[in-house]
């Protein structure tokens, strides 16, 4: 798998790790993001990228009693659109002029974060407690990052160095850029009626054998893992 060699695998759920989720339903992405999300951090926030053809929290089952008051923000693709004028992606991050103290703002600010996430990212660092950071949909901000193989994964590295794990939804086929999550879980069942009988499969994550959160290969009834989070 590129680039697999290189990355570090751990069973910790503690450790910052980046975990994308892609097929099956809207609802069933929902509640396997919802679900590993709360494993981390139960105070997770969840960032909701709203495109016409995309579902509303509501619909995809995310209620206002799901995430904690205050923590759900819906948003227009552009909402999140980097800043072009502080340069690229890759090359922003590789910037060596940002200091530990204002790498989060300076990070809130490119991305163009919500106040209220900003504000809770803050003063934190690698010895925070996990924080998750939960982008549904985020395959409608596709236009504004680069879909390259290592095009994000500058933004995955920097989210994990100040403790965040970030958990994302795609609704769409894969472009390149997924190979720069840590893990991916595939959804299979891609009809509502197909729901009850979802199943999750890990197609890029830690090699069989090694300790991770998931191994490739491995697969579970959407059902069997949720319940299994919620055990956990």
């Amino acid at each position: 798998m590129p680039g697999a060699g290189s990355r570090q695998y751990s069973d910790d759920w503690t450790v910052p790790t980046s975990i994308a989720i892609w097929g099956g339903t809207s609802p069933d992405r929902a509640r396997l993001a919802l679900a590993l999300g709360r494993r981390i951090d139960p105070e997770l926030l969840w960032l909701h990228v709203s495109g016409a053809a995309e579902s509303s929290p509501e619909s995809d089952g995310i209620a206002t009693t799901a995430v904690r008051a205050g923590h759900l923000f819906l948003l227009d693709p552009s909402d999140l659109k980097p800043e072009t004028g502080a340069g690229n992606l890759a090359t922003w991050f590789a910037r060596g002029d940002a200091t530990p103290g204002g790498m989060v703002l300076d990070l809130a600010d490119f991305v163009r974060l919500p106040g209220f996430t900003r504000r809770l990212l803050e003063g934190r660092s690698a010895f925070s407690p996990t924080k998750v950071l939960v982008i549904a949909n985020s395959n409608l901000l596709q236009p504004y990052y680069p879909k390259e193989e290592g095009g994000v994964r500058p933004f995955l590295e920097a989210l994990n160095r100040i403790g965040v794990t970030g958990i994302y939804t795609d609704s769409s086929g894969l472009e390149p850029n997924s190979l720069d999550m840590n893990y991916l879980l595939r959804l299979q069942g891609e009809r509502p009626g197909d729901s009850p009988g979802a199943r999750v499969k890990c197609e890029q994550g830690a090699p069989p054998g090694t300790p991770g959160l998931f191994s490739v290969g491995e697969a579970h009834t959407l059902t069997d893992l949720l319940k299994a989070l919620e055990r956990m």
